[in-house]
């Protein structure tokens, strides 16, 4: 791996916390797309795929590897939504709401794949030894926050309510998980996006007309 995307490869230090060239670009990335996306502003894609990038390696080097593959993800609907932005016509979805039942049903199956994709992830030192040299760290807590996000993002796109529900369970689990990682400022940064989330609700209840989606 280049020297430039190890996390030893450290550009500054705030509070005896070295801060690698990695992790900066991530965070850095990764709040400018989140004010991007509040903005409207189209430039959001473009940001966000650099930011799952770098996500990517940095995810790789923590063995979190739920969260490494889901910037996979992140990266083909950053492709996506760049797109679909461009030949957007200006008209406003509608926010809705899932119904009780049907959101019981979506949480039962993000933790039922969430366990499928931990077992699969403590597998990978045994399929790809060669690249998977170490077993993952925190696997089931990891893949949670992989497959809540996946379903987040898309209600999200969706202007379905219960979106901001989700990325806040997945922002809790993601500060604590990166902390105990000692990647502290990402942590940091995922207690921003959880302060954002939680105004995501405040902010679609109060000003937005919701209808009930069964």
């Amino acid at each position: 791996m280049y020297d430039w995307l190890s996390l030893n490869f450290s550009v500054l230090v705030i509070l005896n916390y070295p801060i690698s060239l990695l992790e900066f670009f991530g965070i850095l990335s990764g709040l400018i797309c989140v004010y991007t996306a509040a903005k409207n502003w189209i430039i959001t894609w473009p940001v966000g795929i650099f930011n799952s990038i770098c996500f990517f390696f940095l995810f790789y080097q923590v063995q979190l590897y739920s969260d490494m593959l889901l910037q996979v993800y992140f990266f083909g609907s950053s492709v996506y939504g760049w797109i679909y932005w461009s030949k957007r016509k200006g008209v406003e979805i509608p926010i809705t709401v899932l119904g009780a039942k049907l959101f019981i049903l979506l949480l039962s199956l993000i933790l039922l794949f969430s366990y499928l994709l931990g077992e699969f992830t403590i597998q990978l030192p045994n399929l790809i030894p060669k690249y998977f040299a170490l077993p993952p760290s925190y696997p089931y807590f990891d893949a949670f926050t992989t497959i809540a996000s996946i379903v987040a993002n898309f209600l999200l796109a969706k202007r379905i309510l219960q979106s901001w529900y989700l990325w806040i369970s997945v922002d809790v689990v993601c500060i604590s998980l990166y902390f105990l990682k000692g990647i502290d400022l990402v942590a940091m940064e995922y207690v921003v996006f959880l302060l954002i989330a939680i105004y995501g609700v405040v902010f679609w209840k109060k000003n937005s007309e919701v209808r009930s989606t069964h």
